[in-house]
């Protein structure tokens, strides 16, 4: 994520109105690229930090907007839950891997079902995603509605 360019000669909303489209931008071209391919989990931990440092952001400026801010940072709570559910069953698997020995009966059992879960859970994550990324009208109402803080 990039980082933001504060100007300290200007208010909050117009530095928001300076950075936060071109934050949007980068974001959706992230994911666009993210939802092209079926993505690595690393892809997929990257992207889980972009998520989280660009809701976090937008939360900061919370007082600039208006109610369609909050609709926003739904989407990327969401986005959020669905990687932070992968990361859990990717992170669970391998301390399945690491506490069982190789030829334990459970260990492939419970290999098996957490990655049927995690392979749904990502199929999931990826539907929704590509419902938002590579809607080319979702980029352009975020950055509109980014670019037009109500406090000047």
């Amino acid at each position: 994520m990039k980082k933001l360019r504060w100007d300290e000669s200007l208010s909050a909303a117009r530095n928001a109105r300076a950075a936060l489209p071109k934050l949007a931008r980068s974001y959706f071209e992230k994911g666009r690229k993210l939802t092209a391919k079926p993505p690595s989990s690393a892809a997929l931990h990257r992207f889980r930090l972009d998520t989280k440092a660009l809701r976090y952001t937008l939360d900061l400026f919370r007082p600039c907007y208006g109610p369609g801010l909050e609709r926003r940072l739904a989407v990327l709570r969401k986005i959020q839950a669905y990687l932070g559910a992968i990361n859990d069953y990717a992170t669970t698997i391998e301390l399945a891997a690491a506490r069982l020995p190789p030829d334990a009966p459970e260990r492939g059992r419970i290999e098996a079902l957490l990655s049927a879960v995690a392979r749904r859970k990502s199929l999931a994550f990826r539907r929704y995603a590509q419902r938002i990324f590579r809607d080319p009208g979702e980029e352009r109402r975020w950055r509109n509605y980014l670019s037009r803080p109500r406090q000047s």
